[in-house]
């Protein structure tokens, strides 16, 4: 299986809503910079959002538009 495809999968598998990094995905280690440039790829492409350097998440949209991550809302 193809990294990318790999990542994808995983991602599929995070709730909407939740935060989470590079480091969360069950991939080799010196194979960061290819999970960093598939995940900037995916936020181009709108299957997730960036939150911050590093974080992203999988965004819950309702009629009422996209909700914020669960962790940083207040």
């Amino acid at each position: 299986m193809k990294i990318v495809d790999n990542i994808e999968s995983q991602i599929a598998k995070i709730q909407n809503g939740r935060v989470f990094s590079y480091t969360d995905f069950d991939i080799e280690v010196e194979r960061k910079d290819t999970i960093v440039k598939t995940l900037n790829n995916f936020v181009a492409k709108g299957k997730i959002a960036k939150l911050s350097k590093g974080k992203f998440y999988k965004p819950e949209v309702t009629e009422f538009g996209e909700l914020l991550p669960s962790s940083i809302k207040s």
